[in-house]
């Protein structure tokens, strides 16, 4: 084996020289720049949609806080308009109660009225045939015709007890 030969080893060793340098050469001119450019690129890149992702992140949560600001606004108002049709309905309600009320007290007052009178009425024309039924039945019984005062006493007395 000539590798293995003493006598060839600085020729060998010249040429592992020249090889190594050129590929150290052509390594660190043409090809390390060229990885360290890409691996730049490339964190460049990462770090580009890291701050994206942060910021769409950022959006995404103010967006939640203004979809729940609008939510709660949206239950506020439905609260308040729910509030007001129930204020209103209970005011008319009232309304229409009052109205009722003191149109059926009209209504009884008129009919007590009109009950008084229709008492009074009848007690009136109740006196008068008392009267000619009591002057007729003392009459018929022998008792002979009363006066006005006596039959006066007699229907106050009946009236009363």
């Amino acid at each position: 084996m000539p590798q293995l030969d003493p006598a060839s080893f600085p020729s060998q060793l010249f040429w592992l020289a020249v090889c190594f340098g050129t590929m150290l050469l052509v390594l660190s001119v043409l090809v390390l720049p060229r990885i360290t450019r890409t691996l730049a690129t490339r964190q460049g890149h990462i770090d580009a949609d890291l701050e994206s992702a942060e910021s769409l992140r950022a959006d995404a949560q103010a967006a939640l806080a203004a979809y729940d600001a609008a939510l709660q606004q949206a239950r506020n108002n439905a609260l308040a308009l729910a509030q007001d049709m129930r204020a209103e309905i209970q005011a008319e309600t009232d309304r229409q109660k009052a109205e009722l009320d003191a149109r059926l007290a009209e209504e009884a007052q008129k009919a007590d009225a009109a009950l008084k009178a229709a008492r009074d009425t009848a007690l009136a024309g109740l006196d008068a045939a008392a009267r000619d039924v009591v002057g007729d039945v003392m009459q018929a019984v022998g008792l002979g015709a009363p006066g006005d005062s006596e039959i006066d006493a007699a229907l106050k007395a009946a009236q009363e007890g």
